[in-house]
């Protein structure tokens, strides 16, 4: 390839960048188009591979089964749920609720602390609040009312600060700083003691859960004995699955709380965490991959162009077809990032690569008019030849 037809496929990919990144920052900017900031800002490839894996059947848990608690209020009968689930010999409970309070139900209340002290293979949800900064974290904590007379294993259910109030969830903290020590969440505590051994290898910060369409039996308070066989030396998480303020937004749809643990959990416990490929590794692959379909536009423009037949050069040439075979070729590159991620887990976004590759046609259009206006002021000025910046 001449220099010269280098740097004018150079020209057309920067320009056709500059325009994605013109429109993107419109959408960024301007008020009226706040609600597309927000879609976008909760957009992440790996909801298209989610939604491409959704198409085949999800993939069964053996390992964690979730007992539905919405329509049980009462501790005496909760207490008994546990009970009945510890007959079953699970290795590990999770209890996806706080008894922040006493109230009056005094029996209740004692059994409910009974099964607090007996079973010491269950772990207990606690809330943090008032975040001061990240060197104290957060300086307060709701934990459930007997935890300061009974030893009890507790775990954080608190989100990521950051996207607390996002309408899409796809993180859990591995652990959260209170008063400036580290407490590990939830998620964490379960997987550990499942594991028998600190799943977090000394890491903090925030796991990015793996939502792979995955079904985890569900099972009801009354059908506990007839699911024996799947609790034994599994997790069982208890929470509710239907209370609506307990329900959230996910990249595999709108499911419980209890769910997004569970999720959370299975990532842990199979090492599945997404992987975000690197900023740096991410804008070169891109700009190989928005420079080879330049190359390709353009050797299919000239091709097309050259040929005698009218069929070939008005329409096999024209922009439609271009856009087809365009659209195929970065079929290609999705099926490949979508391998890439069920295999190994790692998240490839060329999102911006594809909507920088839908403004190359705009741009070789571009580039030719400012080619052509730079040419002709050259030759109506010829002092200004010094000046010559973008013919080729």
């Amino acid at each position: 390839m001449k220099l010269g037809a280098f740097l004018h496929h150079l020209e057309v990919v920067a320009l056709s960048i500059g325009i994605m990144s013109f429109f993107a920052t419109i959408a960024f900017v301007a008020a009226p188009l706040a609600p597309l900031k927000r879609v976008l800002s909760n957009f992440s490839f790996t909801d298209i591979y989610y939604e491409i894996s959704s198409e085949t059947s999800a993939d069964s848990c053996t390992s964690i089964v979730i007992v539905d608690l919405t329509k049980l209020t009462d501790r005496r009968e909760i207490a008994r749920t546990i009970d009945d689930i510890q007959k079953c010999s699970p290795k590990v409970i999770g209890l996806d609720f706080c008894l922040d309070n006493e109230g009056e139900n005094i029996e209740g209340n004692m059994m409910m602390e009974k099964v607090a002290m007996d079973y010491p293979n269950m772990v207990w949800s606690m809330k943090c609040l008032n975040y001061a900064n990240d060197s104290v974290g957060w300086q307060d904590a709701i934990h459930s009312y007997f935890t300061e007379g009974i030893e009890v294993t507790e775990g954080s259910t608190n989100m990521p600060r950051g996207s607390l109030y996002d309408s899409t969830k796809r993180k859990v903290p591995l652990t959260e700083t209170l008063n400036g020590e580290i407490v590990p969440s939830f998620s964490t505590q379960i997987a550990s003691m499942f594991l028998d051994r600190d799943i977090r290898n000394g890491r903090t910060g925030d796991l990015d859960i793996n939502f792979s369409p995955t079904y985890f039996r569900k099972i009801k308070p009354q059908d506990i004995q007839k699911n024996r066989d799947y609790i034994e030396g599994s997790i069982v998480l208890i929470g509710s699955l239907y209370e609506e303020s307990d329900r959230h937004w996910t990249p595999v749809g709108k499911i419980a709380g209890v769910e997004i643990i569970a999720y959370a959990v299975l990532t842990l416990l199979e090492n599945k965490e997404v992987t975000e490929v690197s900023s740096v590794l991410l804008m070169f692959a891109s700009l190989i991959l928005i420079f080879i379909v330049q190359l390709l536009q353009s050797w299919h423009l000239g091709v097309t162009r050259r040929s005698n037949n009218p069929f070939v050069r008005f329409i096999i040439g024209s922009s439609y077809v271009i856009d087809i075979l365009t659209f195929l070729f970065t079929s290609v590159f999705l099926g490949l990032g979508y391998l890439l991620f069920m295999i190994y887990g790692i998240s490839f976004n060329i999102a911006w690569a594809i909507s920088a590759i839908a403004f190359l046609s705009t741009s070789r259009a571009m580039t030719t008019a400012i080619n052509q206006y730079v040419q002709a002021t050259l030759e109506r000025y010829p002092k200004l030849r010094m000046c010559k910046i973008f013919t080729t």
